[in-house]
């Protein structure tokens, strides 16, 4: 699966769920609630630990959904004869000039005056629009939101391989890259069979702190000044189901009631704080950024107030958002004993 996302552990996933393991053993259960993509979840159930995830963004609980729970054999007959028929209708529907016809492609005429977004060609945005259509009213026609949600994790996945940008959704590419120009194609997830049953929930770490009854938790938050309600937008906003009033060239939605205080220098120790002291539970694990908005220094400090602390850490290539090479940068697991 292919997922373009800031702070994407998919490179040294194995390397955090075996240090977990190690002092947790494999029959635990783990709170993961900024799951992000569910990279993180889906290798702790792969280890058959048993998983609690969640986001405060709608389009993460789905993929989450998507990589935890797709095992629960979701019924199509009230719209197709399978998932896979599901699937082919899908592909083949007519284009719409919808609304990301008309706000995300070069073909559009923005309604707040800008110039066309090149986030899509016209052709792929119309598609876009169509399937969107279809998978609201097959919600209606009786489809399971279970279901439902699975389609809208195969269409963002289908998104991301054509979208025309450089890493995040903040702004589009001025110049086409090679992949945005092929059509968009949706492609059915492979069901992954576990031994536990997951759970998946939506809202803010801070208020899903406290609800969590897990053995651990493990705590992957933005280090960043980046909101990722903005970067991402257009994926919230397929997850949404809604067509909510574009802002500003880029034609962001209005993200701002999901900003994250961990992406702000003034409030993000305020926001560890909050998290750390309501989750009832012995280990905390915390994967934070050498790049981080708190220095390595400073992190460790604010983490001893918790409880005993270690610090581990291991090289990965640095994110930019128009490719190329970078160097490596230190991603650090901090290990908190309550």
């Amino acid at each position: 699966m292919a997922y373009r996302y800031l702070g994407n552990k998919a490179r040294i996933a194995d390397w955090i769920s075996n240090v977990i393991i190690e002092k947790l053993g494999n029959d635990a259960t783990i709170g993961d609630p900024m799951c992000g993509t569910g990279t993180m979840s889906e290798s702790f159930a792969l280890r058959n630990m048993k998983v609690v995830a969640s986001d405060e963004l709608r389009f993460p609980v789905i993929h989450a959904k998507a990589r935890l729970l797709h095992n629960r054999r979701y019924d199509f007959s009230a719209v197709a004869s399978s998932y896979s028929d599901a699937i082919e209708t899908l592909n083949t529907i007519n284009p719409v000039k919808g609304f990301f016809w008309k706000e995300y492609s070069d073909e559009g005429t923005p309604k707040n005056g800008t110039k066309p977004r090149k986030y899509f060609t016209g052709a792929n945005a119309a598609r876009i629009d169509g399937i969107r259509a279809k998978i609201k009213k097959w919600r209606h026609e009786g489809l399971s939101d279970a279901a439902s949600d699975l389609l809208l994790h195969d269409l963002i996945l289908a998104v991301n391989n054509v979208a025309n940008i450089a890493g995040t959704y903040g702004y589009y590419r001025a110049s086409w890259n090679s992949s945005s120009l092929q059509p968009l194609n949706l492609k059915p997830s492979q069901p992954i069979r576990y031994a536990v049953r997951h759970s998946v929930l939506q809202g803010k770490v801070e208020e899903i702190a406290a609800k969590l009854k897990v053995d651990a938790c493990y705590l992957d938050p933005p280090y960043t000044k980046r909101q990722y309600g903005g970067n991402y937008h257009i994926l919230e906003t397929i997850a949404q189901e809604d067509c909510p009033e574009p802002v500003g060239d880029g034609g962001l939605r209005d993200w701002y009631p999901q900003s994250s205080d961990y992406c702000s220098k003034r409030r993000v120790r305020g926001a560890f704080d909050k998290t750390i002291q309501l989750l009832n539970t012995d280990w905390v694990f915390v994967s934070y950024s050498e790049d981080g908005l708190i220095p390595q220094d400073e992190m460790m400090e604010l983490m001893k107030v918790y409880g005993k602390v270690k610090r581990l850490n291991t090289p990965i290539e640095r994110f930019r958002s128009n490719g190329g090479k970078a160097g490596p940068v230190h991603e650090h697991l901090y290990i908190i004993k309550k």
